[in-house]
């Protein structure tokens, strides 16, 4: 299948940034539960930004790639709550395809941990002096 096709076997890039932005919500939810002092600094998750795909989709026309951002919380999940609050992310990104779990680092009072979907996005979870979670998204046709 050359890239063209690949992508063409994939959600659009609208509904995969209704998909995300929709994860990013979720994931929000469940590290308040867990997390209830958390401040998010904006009232939604947002776009950061667009980019060109990287290899093989970079030379297909109309492919995209998006980065979104939670919106980040002021403070930490405590380091008490951390597996908890970690397994509630993990429960709500495996209901969206969201697997294959990479630990960056995972230490008193900062961890940062990632999972993948099938296309290659990553949502992405950090905790230290503030909390993040952000999408990585993978390259995505407009429609």
């Amino acid at each position: 299948m050359d890239a063209r096709q690949q992508l063409e076997s994939r959600r659009s890039s609208a509904e995969a940034e209704r998909d995300n932005l929709a994860l990013l919500t979720e994931v929000r939810a469940a590290l308040s539960e867990v997390a209830p002092a958390l401040e998010w600094r904006s009232p939604a998750p947002t776009v950061e930004s667009g980019s060109l795909c990287k290899k093989p989709f970079d030379r297909v026309d109309g492919a995209t790639a998006q980065v979104l951002q939670s919106g980040g919380a002021f403070g930490p999940v405590p380091d008490a709550d951390w597996p908890r609050a970690w397994e509630a992310v993990k429960k709500v990104a495996a209901a969206r395809g969201f697997g294959d779990e990479h630990t960056l680092k995972d230490e008193p009072g900062e961890h940062q941990v990632s999972l993948y979907d099938k296309d290659g996005s990553e949502l992405s979870v950090g905790t230290g002096v503030n909390t993040v979670a952000s999408v990585y998204g993978a390259c995505h046709l407009e429609r």
